[in-house]
C-alpha cells in the first residue's frame, strides 16, 4: 500500500479490458501491473483502459474481504458473512490481530482509486485533440472526477480525518468536512459533463453499460448523499431535481460494480452469493414482517436464516434508483417540509405493511425513513453510514456508547501499514 509521504510509491494503473459485447459486462485485469510507455495512449480504446483501471481499483477497495458490507450492514449486525472476521466486525473488535481486520483497516485501495483517476486526468490533458472526440473526452473526465469523489467520500465516512492525495497539499490532513467539500466539488464537475446513458461500440445507448459506469443519474444520487452528509439538505434536494427533467425521461441508470476475474484472489466474483451472505432470521422477521412484499422479493428464508435472492451476480449494486425518493424525502424533511417528506416516503415505500401517510411528527418520520432505507438498500453497504448521519449509532449498536463515539469509535482504526512512515496517529478510541 501507499506511503503517504512519498507519492512516487503510488501503484501504477493496471491495464484492463472491458468487454461490451453483451449484458454480462465484466472487467479483466492483466496478470501484472506494468509501466506505460510514452505515447501509449494514442487511441480512445487505450485511454478508456486507464479509466477502467480506476473502476477496478474501486472494486478492489469495496469487494476485497466483503469490505463494503463490513463497513455497512455487518458492523451493525444485520448481515453475516461466512468468514471468521464477520463476528469480530459486528462485535466492534476492529483492531484485532486477524490479518483480514488489518486489511479492512487499510485505506490504500481507496487511494489507488484517486491516484488512478488523477492519472486519467493527466492523460486527458496530454492526449492530442484528434485522439478523442469531445464526447469521449467529457465522458472520461467525468468518470475520473466521479471516481475521485466517491473514493474521498468512502474514505472520510470510514476514517473521518484523512490525508489529501491532491498534488497541491499532498498528505495534508483533511477534516471530514473538508473531505466532503472536496468530494462535492468533484462530483458537481462530473455531473456537468457526464451523459445520461453511455453508448456501446455500435453507437447505441446501453442501459447495461450505463449501470456499471458513472452517468448523470448515479453522480446526482452520490451528490445528494454527500450534501446530506455535510448538512446541506436543500442542496441535496436540488441535486435530485435534475433527474425529473424532460432530458432525463427514460434514461435513469443506477450504478454498480461490474464483477469479473481479478488477479487478486481475495476479490470475489459473486460477493452476494447466498452461501456467503445471510441475515439472522430474528433480524429478518423484524425487518420484513409478514405481509411486506419485499420479504419474498429480496430473500428466501428458512427457520434459521434468510438469504439474498441475487438475480444478477455480474453487478454489485451501490447506487440504486430506489434511493432517489428516499433521498428526496430526507432532504425535504431536513429542510422543514415534513408533509412533503411524508408524501415522498409513502411513494418510496410501496410494499410496506406500515401506513406512513399518518406520520405527524419528526421523530416518527425519522424512524420510518431509517427503516425504509435499511430495507430497500440492504446489501449496498450504507447502513452504518446512515446511522452516523442520523446520529443513531449508539441506538442501534449498543456496544458503542456516546462516550465511545466522542472518542472516534464510529470510524475504523488505521492499520499498521497505513500508519507506517507517516505522521498520522490512531484515533483516541482505537489507541486505548
Amino acid at each position: 500500500m501507499c506511503n503517504m509521504k512519498n507519492k512516487n510509491l503510488w501503484r501504477l494503473i493496471p491495464l484492463v479490458l472491458l468487454t461490451f459485447s453483451s449484458c454480462n459486462q465484466f472487467l479483466t485485469v492483466d496478470p501484472e501491473n506494468r509501466k506505460v510507455s510514452e505515447g501509449y495512449y494514442d487511441s480512445a480504446q487505450r485511454v478508456e483502459q486507464a479509466v477502467i483501471g480506476a473502476y477496478v481499483d474501486l472494486r478492489r477497495a469495496l469487494v476485497a474481504n466483503h469490505a463494503w458490507l463490513m463497513y455497512g450492514e455487518v458492523r451493525v449486525g444485520e448481515l453475516v458473512v461466512a468468514a471468521p472476521y464477520s463476528d469480530a466486525v459486528s462485535a466492534q473488535v476492529l483492531n484485532g490481530g486477524h490479518h483480514v481486520l488489518q486489511q479492512l483497516a487499510d485505506w490504500g485501495y481507496f487511494y489507488d482509486v484517486i491516484n488512478s483517476a488523477n492519472e486519467v486526468l493527466d492523460i486527458l490533458g496530454a492526449v492530442d485533440s484528434e485522439t478523442l472526440t469531445s464526447n469521449q473526452r467529457d465522458l472520461f473526465r467525468g468518470e475520473a472526477l466521479a471516481l475521485k469523489s466517491i473514493a474521498y467520500f468512502y474514505l472520510t465516512r470510514i476514517w473521518g480525518e484523512i490525508p489529501s492525495a491532491e498534488p497541491q497539499g499532498f498528505g495534508q490532513k483533511l477534516t471530514s468536512q473538508a473531505a466532503l467539500d472536496l468530494s462535492v466539488g468533484y462530483i458537481r464537475q462530473a455531473i456537468e459533463i457526464l451523459p445520461w446513458l453511455l453508448v456501446n461500440d455500435d453507437g447505441i445507448e446501453s442501459n447495461a453499460l450505463s449501470g456499471i459506469r458513472f452517468t448523470k443519474t448515479s453522480a446526482s444520487i452520490l451528490l445528494a448523499q454527500q450534501e446530506l452528509s455535510r448538512g446541506n439538505a436543500q442542496d441535496a434536494y436540488s441535486a435530485l431535481t435534475l433527474l425529473f427533467s424532460d432530458n432525463a425521461d427514460g434514461k435513469l441508470a443506477p450504478f454498480g460494480l461490474s464483477m469479473g476475474a481479478d488477479r487478486r484472489t481475495e476479490i470475489s466474483t459473486n460477493p452476494l452469493s447466498s452461501s456467503l451472505v445471510s441475515m439472522p432470521i430474528v433480524v429478518f422477521n423484524a425487518l420484513y414482517p409478514v405481509g411486506d412484499t419485499r420479504r419474498t422479493a429480496l430473500f428466501t428464508a428458512t427457520q434459521q436464516v434468510a438469504h439474498f435472492i441475487v438475480r444478477d451476480q455480474t453487478v454489485l449494486p451501490l447506487l440504486k434508483l430506489e434511493e432517489i425518493d428516499l433521498l428526496r424525502a430526507e432532504a425535504a424533511w431536513r429542510s422543514g417540509r415534513l408533509e412533503e417528506a411524508v408524501e415522498l416516503l409513502v411513494e418510496a415505500s410501496a410494499g410496506a405493511t406500515e401506513d406512513y401517510s399518518s406520520i405527524a411528527t419528526d421523530d416518527a418520520f425519522e424512524e420510518a425513513l431509517l427503516r425504509e432505507r435499511q430495507r430497500q438498500l440492504i446489501g449496498t453497504g450504507q447502513r452504518f453510514f446512515d446511522l452516523i448521519r442520523f446520529g443513531k449509532v449508539s441506538t442501534y449498536v449498543p456496544e458503542l456508547s456516546d462516550d465511545d463515539l466522542s472518542q472516534g469509535a464510529a470510524y475504523w482504526p488505521l492499520s499498521t501499514q497505513s500508519l507506517k512512515g507517516t505522521s498520522w496517529s490512531q484515533s483516541n478510541f482505537w489507541s486505548r
